[in-house]
């Protein structure tokens, strides 16, 4: 039976390939693992009712908020899978919730606030990943048009679209198998069969 296990580490398109410096440190080692940075907060307070929790992380959100200037710390602090937010509220439902209320909005607006004061690089506090979306013409069409009237690039105007909820009712419904790569590492690509050696040489 085939192994399934891959000879080469599962790594992101986007990193850097292994034995390239990295920026930051010069160094050429294995994968350029970076330092992450982390704030000192409180941390969330097990036990509350969902309506304290809520101003619980408010109270958290504004310590982080004026601590840092980087918009990536502070939503990773926050609103990251392994945030605040998240941990306040690991039901689903319950996050649902929270989701739809005016706190969650006014995480919102802190987010955009920092946004609009960083001007630090994305990748100066933890790695940044790349993702390739098709799309219709048109509608690059109208995220350009949208773009300029905001005097955003794309990739800005894109990310405040990302970070927003989305309800599940806009959402379509996936019809057959799933196309295109899956989230996440990915192993070597296969090499095409003309890249391959021949069986005579």
């Amino acid at each position: 039976m085939a192994s399934t296990e891959h000879s080469t580490p599962l790594r992101y398109a986007s990193d850097a390939k292994p034995g390239s410096p990295n920026p930051a440190t010069g160094s050429t080692s294995g994968d350029r693992a970076m330092p992450v940075s982390r704030l000192d907060l409180h941390q969330p307070r097990p036990g509350l009712p969902a309506e304290q929790r809520g101003r619980a992380v408010m109270d958290i959100a504004e310590q982080a908020f004026a601590k840092t200037g980087n918009w990536v710390v502070f939503y990773r602090e926050i609103l990251g899978k392994d945030g605040v937010v998240h941990q306040s509220f690991p039901d689903a439902a319950e996050y649902a919730d929270f989701q739809k209320g005016p706190q969650y909005a006014e995480l919102q607006e802190m987010v955009a606030a920092l946004r609009s004061q960083d001007v630090s690089k994305g990748d100066s506090s933890e790695p940044e990943r790349m993702i390739t979306i098709r799309l219709p013409k048109s509608l690059h069409d109208a995220l350009t048009e949208e773009s300029n009237d905001l005097n955003l690039s794309i990739n800005k105007l894109c990310i405040s679209k990302l970070l927003q909820r989305i309800e599940s009712r806009f959402v379509p419904v996936q019809q057959g198998r799933r196309r295109g790569r899956r989230p996440g590492p990915q192993g070597p690509r296969k090499k095409p069969a003309s890249d391959q050696p021949s069986e005579n040489s």
